[in-house]
């Protein structure tokens, strides 16, 4: 393959994870306006964002099996149809049940050509090349990340909200076309028999728990219903253990929890984006409806987390070999509750620099945080299993950062006085949840301590 198609391979999936970091990014700042649109409460709008993470979640585990099935080229560019004609449908919704449909055959969409686009770089580059194309990429998707805040508050300002979704048709199409011109025809390869009954009883058992997190934040839901979904949901999630240990190829191999390592990552994972995991969500409602910022000012606001994801990326190395990983989490999930307080301060008499440093601090240390959480996963697994680890990490990882849009939802029900159903989101409101938040993400410190000063240290040293 010449050096002239591995650049357009490159900048092919590059520009699908642009697309998708942006789509990822650019709703938060809308939320107000797309509310009063839809005549639904900001905090009901929450779903249409877990509904994305929760899709995501379900169907990332067997995009490997549906890539290595129907053909890898065939299913990344169905998989970026799908997200673009349902980013047209997100734009046209007229209701908060439509556009939840919407979302969800998004995330569809997005849990395809996420992990199926890192397949194609691994298969398309040598391995020596492998970690500067993958850096490449991801240098791109932060970019997207950085922009999407930003665009999301000019474009709901000076146009409408749908066209935060809109922006996708273009490069959607751009994306879609370079596929079919610069990839190659990947034949399929034999694949084990899909586990369907796994596969019901794991995405059920997902939908059904984050349904009834979600809930607890609903006016029109008894908090009874919502109690017995959840258990309703353990239940079904315990079958699928029970059932998956019989089979050699299930959806999600839950084997891997037997390595410490990689059970308190995942653990640790889990629990710490219960504490910071809804803040994209809640910034931009504590800026504009709690301060009275214009859209595009917060989104430039906000945009500085994403900068802070960047600029941290050059260090983590140095850093895990400096304190090693029980040290750096202990040490870095502290300064991430730290830097949740320190919203606790933001009011209306706050300077917009001292905003966005807050904002540029927290995304550093939650960046520092993510590399170090989901790495440590990989700590004892064998080669043989690294396809089903990197699988069990991307579905925790999306499902948790739901839970944490679910458990912010719900405080800002705990905190806020309702008036005929509808919340009054003042900044001391928004203050009292982030100190919440602050303290479920220190709680996690306790999954932590249970590492070893040596784990993980076969991924930090110099070879």
């Amino acid at each position: 393959m010449t050096t002239r198609n591995l650049f357009i391979i490159q900048f092919t999936v590059s520009l699908a994870m642009f697309m998708e970091a942006v789509d990822a990014t650019v709703l938060n700042t809308a939320i107000p306006s797309m509310a009063h649109s839809l005549n639904v409460n900001p905090i009901d709008l929450k779903i249409a964002l877990i509904s994305y993470l929760l899709s995501l979640a379900i169907f990332i585990p067997i995009s490997g099996w549906v890539a290595d099935k129907y053909g890898i080229k065939r299913v990344f560019v169905g998989a970026l149809l799908i997200f673009t004609l349902s980013s047209l449908w997100c734009g046209f919704s007229h209701s908060l049940v439509e556009l939840i449909l919407a979302r969800t055959l998004q995330g569809l969409g997005g849990s395809l050509t996420l992990p199926v686009g890192r397949l194609i770089i691994i298969r398309s580059f040598a391995r020596h090349q492998l970690i500067n194309v993958m850096s490449r990429v991801i240098m791109v998707a932060a970019v997207g990340m950085m922009l999407g805040p930003v665009l999301g508050g000019y474009i709901t300002h000076y146009l409408s909200w749908r066209w935060v979704f809109w922006i996708n048709i273009p490069v959607g199409i751009l994306t879609t076309a370079l596929a079919l011109y610069s990839l190659k025809e990947m034949s399929p390869r034999p694949v084990p028999r899909l586990d369907i009954l796994g596969f019901i009883l794991f995405g059920t058992s997902l939908a059904a728990f984050t349904f009834g997190l979600s809930a607890f934040s609903e006016t029109y839901v008894a908090d009874s219903i919502a109690f017995c979904v959840m258990i309703i949901a353990v239940l079904l999630m315990c079958l699928y253990i029970t059932h998956s240990r019989r089979l050699t190829h299930p959806i999600v191999k839950t084997q891997l929890f037997r390595h410490r390592t990689f059970f308190v990552s995942s653990l640790g994972n889990l629990f710490a984006r219960l504490g910071f995991g809804g803040t994209p969500f809640l910034l931009p409602l504590l800026l504009q409806l709690g301060l009275n910022y214009p859209p595009q000012i917060s989104g430039l606001l906000i945009a500085p987390t994403a900068l802070g994801v960047v600029i941290v990326k050059p260090f983590i190395m140095r850093l895990l070999r400096l304190f090693g990983y029980q040290r750096l989490l202990i040490i870095n999930t502290i300064l991430v509750a730290l830097s949740l307080w320190v919203f606790t301060t933001i009011n209306s008499t706050s300077s917009v620099y001292v905003i966005s440093l807050d904002t540029f601090l927290f995304g550093f240390l939650i960046s520092l945080q993510y590399s170090a959480m989901n790495s440590l996963a990989y700590a004892e697994i064998d080669e043989e299993n690294f396809s089903a680890a990197t699988s069990v990490v991307s579905t925790l990882q999306q499902l948790s950062q739901s839970f944490g849009v679910a458990v912010s939802a719900f405080l800002l029900r705990i905190y806020s006085p309702s008036q005929v159903k509808q919340f009054v989101l003042t900044p001391t409101v928004f203050h009292h949840v982030f100190f919440a938040m602050g303290i479920l993400t220190l709680l996690s410190v306790f999954i932590f301590v249970q590492l070893k000063r040596e784990d993980g240290h076969e991924l930090i040293t110099p070879r």
